[in-house]
């Protein structure tokens, strides 16, 4: 029982994370009318479905370990159940955050979030402060994505300008372009993100025997317990059934279908009004970051945090006055405590249902 209620969590985890990251692709489209708001929300939803799909293939050939996505440690794969409540309590934490920041507008990081609430609760579970150190590592993801962002969306927001300016590329071109970049903003958010949800159901399935699938253990990954075998090169994926995969893919799809409307509203004009050769420079920076880093680098640059910073870039290459301070403080606000919010809040949740 305690199985599936983790694979129904993923799968929630996995609309709301497409709910709440649906704006990192759509925004600039949207704000600069490139595309009507119903048109590229489906237009986002079928490229991050076709991501996740893709996702899916690759950690199948590429043998992902996934209980590394998730941070497990070492010492509570020999204690199954204890692994399953802290699973239980982090994606609960992580869920309740990511729809707090869809109501209140706020882009943030399904990523950031959840492996946040994952330190806080395997700490809880461990007894082991220690874990938390995890944490340190995400507010780099936190100060890495907005500043590259940021530089990159400048310069080539200059560069469109005066390409622009010399006839060298036309207003048509431009929103082609950046339909194009959407579509791949989409789609990377796709094959990045499908490994978290997936990760937490592989491991929560081995652990606690709800797919009802044995997998043998590799040589020499004996002494590491009943799970030992998700550390193996293949990370346990014999254990995921395919409609599980298959949910999983389309729960994320359908929460970017739906679409965070207040978040399009703040990033698309509470934070800046965006031009079209703004919005192309912003969708053309986060794309090549999000494939770059997070993707090819294996390094989960978040797409929230990234499409922010490109937005701030691309409008200050134009105006110092164009940016709202006021709320990007407060979105940065958020972006600290949050990840903060969530480890506490998952740990003493562990606390309680643990004896």
């Amino acid at each position: 029982m305690l199985a599936w209620s983790i694979v129904a969590l993923a799968v929630v985890w996995a609309f709301a994370n497409g709910a709440q990251d649906a704006p990192n692709a759509v925004t600039t489209t949207i704000v600069t009318r490139v595309l009507p708001e119903r048109l590229a929300l489906t237009y986002a939803a079928i490229m991050n479905g076709a991501g996740a799909m893709f996702g899916l293939v690759s950690m199948v050939f590429l043998h992902f370990s996934l209980v590394r996505v998730v941070g497990v440690p070492e010492a509570l794969l020999s204690e199954p159940r204890a692994l399953g409540l802290a699973l239980v309590c982090g994606l609960s934490t992580a869920i309740a955050c990511l729809f707090v920041g869809w109501w209140r507008g706020v882009p943030l990081s399904g990523w950031v979030t959840t492996l946040a609430a994952f330190a806080g609760a395997f700490a809880g579970a461990l007894g082991d402060v220690r874990q938390l150190g995890d944490i340190a590592v995400l507010f780099l993801l936190v100060l890495i994505g907005p500043l590259l962002g940021f530089a990159l969306s400048f310069a080539l927001t200059r560069a469109v300008s005066r390409s622009q300016a010399k006839r060298r590329l036309t207003t048509e071109t431009v929103r082609w372009t950046q339909t194009l970049t959407a579509g791949l903003v989409a789609f990377g958010h796709g094959l990045s993100n499908i490994r978290l949800p997936l990760g937490v159901v592989v491991v929560a399935l081995a652990a606690l025997g709800g797919s009802g699938t044995r997998v043998s253990q590799p040589h020499g990954l004996e002494s590491d317990g009943p799970l030992g075998h998700l550390l193996s090169a293949h990370g346990g994926m014999s254990t995921l059934p395919l409609w599980i995969a298959l949910l999983l893919a389309g729960a994320m799809a359908l929460g970017t279908f739906v679409g965070g409307r207040e978040i399009v509203r703040t990033l698309g004009r509470r934070l800046t009004d965006l031009t079209v050769s703004q919005g192309l420079a912003a969708e053309t920076s986060t794309a090549v970051l999000l494939y770059g880093a997070s993707v090819w680098l294996g390094f989960p640059v978040s797409s929230s945090f990234t499409i922010v910073g490109s937005i701030v870039g691309s409008s200050l290459a134009v105006s110092r006055k164009s940016v709202a301070w006021n709320l990007l403080g407060r979105i940065a606000l958020w972006w600290v405590l949050t990840p903060l919010a969530c480890a506490g809040i998952a740990w003493g949740a562990v606390l309680l249902v643990l004896p």
